[in-house]
């Protein structure tokens, strides 16, 4: 299966994302530099390769996002060989909306599987497509931020929210 990866300078520095035929792959967060992401897209996909038109769409959206503009992904997902669990509950975050949170025990619910909060925290820190796939959106029950496996972990996780929390209130 061919596989292309493509990285865009946005607000908060170099994205990267990889796509197959079937549909987004990966998204990595913003690095320190371009060379820092597209280390970590070929370690991801080792047979990708680079290509500079990929997905404008996607693109551009991604650097809206991180201007700080409320902005839909609902671009079709390739999750691999990912579990069935796993996938679930990551279509389930993301149909959490922007400037919208949820936690990890409503998740695990909607799923039918009411003790399996941690299992959804774990598909979370796994997730191939941080922004795309919400999951910094998921707090624990007592509205705390939990974890974040993203570049800069949680701290980069609430400026997520802030961002994302300004930006909404100022369009309502």
């Amino acid at each position: 299966m061919s596989i292309a990866f493509r990285i865009v300078q946005t607000a908060a520095g170099p994205v990267g994302f990889a796509c197959s035929a079937r549909g987004l792959r990966r998204v990595v967060l913003p690095g320190k530099s371009e060379p820092q992401v597209r280390r970590e897209l070929q370690r991801l996909e080792p047979d990708a390769r680079e290509d500079a038109r990929l997905n404008p769409d996607l693109a551009k959206r991604l650097v809206r996002y991180f201007r700080g503009e409320p902005v839909a992904f609902d671009d079709p997902a390739d999750y691999g060989d990912a579990g069935k669990f796993e996938t679930a509950a990551w279509d389930a975050c993301r149909d959490i909306g922007y400037g919208e949170t949820s936690t990890y025990l409503a998740l695990a619910r909607e799923l039918g599987k009411p003790k399996a909060a941690r299992a959804v925290g774990a598909a979370m820190g796994r997730n191939p497509l941080p922004i795309v796939i919400p999951c910094h959106r998921v707090l624990r029950s007592d509205g705390s931020l939990g974890g974040y496996s993203g570049r800069e972990g949680v701290s980069f996780k609430q400026r997520l929210l802030t961002m994302e929390e300004a930006a909404a209130g100022a369009t309502v």
